[in-house]
This record gives structure tokens, sequence and C-alpha cells, in this order.
């Protein structure tokens, strides 16, 4: 009885020594893997580090004034812009509004066609008197078109592009 112990608590002996092993190197490959993300963590560190010094250097205000001037053709503010809110009338509203409109809008490159209304299937007529009931500033102009510069499509017919139109208000 006393052999069959003994056995029991060398075979007990030899598992624990190997589930001690097996934790050692756990732990070993546990603690290369930390070292490893910490360098992980300092090239990601650095990264950011290096991303705000170029936030900083393309944020400055001498290089954003710069692209201002050649991207958007900005001007500084003139004494003759500045109003009170006083002096300020629907009419000057209505002059930038124009002014806004005339340069958003690129020169027309074809010629200026008058059009007519077209009946169309399945869709309601617009009311003739569409424009009456709406302030004078809002009422329908002339509009600049410009031609549309198709991409290929990728079907067996051909893409049909219309020719620019200009609508034209109807006289009075």
């Amino acid at each position: 009885m006393l052999r069959f112990v003994n056995i029991c608590l060398v075979l007990a002996l030899v598992a624990l020594a190997y589930v001690i092993y097996e934790g050692k190197y756990e732990a070993r490959a546990l603690d290369e893997d930390i070292g490893g993300l910490r360098k992980d963590i300092e090239t990601e560190r650095d990264a950011v580090a290096v991303l705000r010094a170029e936030w900083s250097l393309l944020n400055r205000p001498e290089r954003i004034e710069r692209l201002a001037e050649k991207h958007l053709k900005l001007a500084p503010a003139r004494p003759q812009q500045l109003v009170t809110l006083d002096t300020v009338s629907d009419n000057d509203f209505e002059r930038a509004r124009v002014e806004a409109a005339d340069d958003a809008l690129p020169a027309p490159s074809g010629p200026s066609t008058k059009v007519k209304s077209v009946a169309v299937p399945g869709v309601a007529a617009a009311p003739a008197n569409l424009d009456d009931d709406l302030p004078a500033a809002t009422k329908t102009t002339t509009v600049k078109t410009v031609p549309i510069k198709a991409k290929p499509v990728a079907q067996a017919a051909p893409a049909v592009i219309p020719p620019p139109v200009t609508v034209s208000p109807p006289e009075e």
C-alpha cells in the first residue's frame, strides 16, 4: 500500500511540475506580447505627434490666407461694405443675391434657346399664374445654362445629351 501512495505522489509531483512550467512559459509569452504592445504604443504616439505638427503647419493663418486668396478670390472688407442694420433695405439683399447667383454660374458656352412649356405624360402642368403670389424678388428670371459633359455609360444605347437651354420669363 505504501508503494501505491509513493507512486501517486510522484505522479502528482510530475503533473504539478508540468503545470508550473506551462504557466511560466505562458507568463513569458505574455510579457513578450506586452513589450511588443508597448513598442506599438510608442510608435503610435510618435505618429500622433508628427500628425499634430503637420496639422499645426497646415493651419497656419498665413497659409490659409494665401490659399483663400488663390482659390476663393476673397478680398478684405472695404469700409463701404460695412453698414448698420438700420440702413439695410430689402433691395440690398436682392442685389447681393443677384450678384452671388451671377458669380456662382459659369458663363454659358452655347447659344441661348427660348423654351416653351411641353406637356409631359403623367406630370401635372404648372398653373400659369404660379409666380403671381410670390414677391418680386423670387419671380422667375433668365437662367444661364452650361452643357453637361457626360461620362461613358456602360449600356448598349448611346448617351444622349440635350443642348444647353435657357428659360426666360413670360413677357408681360
